[in-house]
């Protein structure tokens, strides 16, 4: 399997895994902006997402902006991946992961036609009210430069607790090297404030213009996207599915990868 990385617009990193027609798009999680981008970091993204998706068909994992300016929006970020689409990728199926959700299901609204298929991996069109008030603590922590209390945001992300005692025990090992991995505070709090400046819960009838056939797959125990959250979205977006893992969280493409490749494999 072949892997390239790079630049779109000059500034967006990717990843490439394969080659072909049929494009699959993958709009990658908070991570992409919260951890110092760099062609390894976005290889291990490319072979770990890679695990979830059909082969045979080429993939590409979106970053975002490495040096997002002041006011950075969902919007922004939305125009930026529809010019890539339409001018270097074409119409693809397009998937966005927790913070690449929120990117994926307005790009589906204002660009029908460069979106194919939807999938929504572990995200909603908005935060539950817990993973709201912990995305404005993590902004706090990261204007302050407390990597220590941002990590600490993501407490027990694991339905295994073993995986969480590895979790923590990794923590601690960085903790002396988290101002060399994490990225430059501004940068997280402009890619939080993105999402968190925005209301998506006080008006969601945008949700109706998505044209594309859509997966829903979440967790029922996801710190950050409740089951509330996730059925609403599936029911105002017209062509839904919606696939809950009983008991699994806001970790699920990790600790099921399995099955959650086996749903996104029948639905595509």
């Amino acid at each position: 399997m072949t892997y390239q990385t790079g630049l779109f617009l000059s500034r967006l990193p990717f990843a490439k895994i394969g080659s072909g027609p049929n494009p699959i798009v993958v709009l990658n999680g908070g991570q992409a902006f919260v951890r110092r981008p760099s062609p390894a970091r976005m290889e291990r993204d490319a072979k770990r997402i890679a695990r979830l998706l059909p082969k045979g068909r080429p993939i590409y994992i979106m970053g975002y902006d490495s040096a997002p300016p002041p006011g950075y929006s969902i919007d922004m970020i939305v125009s930026d991946m529809a010019t890539i689409l339409r001018d270097e990728i074409g119409a693809a199926s397009v998937t966005g992961i927790s913070f690449g959700g929120f990117v994926a299901t307005r790009l589906a609204a204002d660009h029908p036609d460069l979106v194919k298929d939807l999938i929504v991996l572990v995200g909603a069109h908005r935060f539950s009210p817990n993973g709201r008030r912990s995305i404005d603590r993590q902004i706090d922590c990261a204007w302050r430069g407390d990597f220590e209390g941002f990590l600490d945001e993501f407490g027990l992300v694991f339905r295994r607790p073993w995986l969480n005692w590895l979790l923590r025990l990794r923590l601690r090992q960085e903790r002396m090297k988290l101002h060399e991995t994490m990225n430059d505070p501004a940068i997280i709090v402009r890619g939080l404030h993105a999402v968190a400046g925005e209301d998506f819960g006080h008006d969601p009838s945008w949700l109706r213009r998505i044209q594309a056939r859509t997966l829903i797959i979440g967790g029922t125990r996801d710190p950050f996207f409740d089951v509330e959250a996730m059925e609403e979205t599936a029911r105002l977006i017209p062509q839904t599915q919606l696939k809950l893992f009983d008991g699994e969280t806001h970790m699920l493409p990790v600790e099921r990868a399995r099955g959650v490749a086996k749903v996104v494999k029948a639905f595509l």
